[in-house]
């Protein structure tokens, strides 16, 4: 699997739109399974598999899998971001003032780079 391959892209994009809502409404632990399964799935796309949902989203719903390629990005980009925050909090010895702050500032941060995301690709696909 090349690092950033469409389907990995797409993978990410419907973990965000997924896990988003339901992080909102405060159902902990579905998003917990969701992200388990996202990280499952990473894997088996590591191992060079694709799993059929993924090749028939891309085939039948080109245009949906077009948007999901262009947010798919933010979810890796947070996991890498909160990971980096937390070490640097457990480095210092201040992890549990960080803890709080980190998990609300990266939900408003992936909204605003998803948002970002698709305004972009809004635009560059009406030209």
């Amino acid at each position: 699997m090349k690092l950033w391959s469409k389907e990995s892209l797409i993978l990410g994009g419907l973990y965000g739109i997924l896990e988003t809502p339901l992080s909102f409404l405060g159902m902990e632990k579905i998003t917990d399974i969701l992200f388990l399964l996202f990280i499952a799935l990473i894997f088996l796309l590591c191992l060079g598999k694709t799993p059929k949902f993924l090749s028939e989203l891309i085939r039948k719903y080109p245009r949906i899998s077009y948007y999901l390629t262009a947010i798919g990005w933010v979810p890796y980009f947070l996991m890498v971001a909160v990971a980096i925050i937390l070490g640097i909090g457990f480095l210092l010895g201040s992890l549990e003032h960080l803890q709080e702050n980190v998990l609300y500032g990266t939900v408003y941060l992936g909204l605003g780079l998803a948002l970002l995301s698709l305004i972009v690709a809004f635009i560059k696909n009406k030209h």
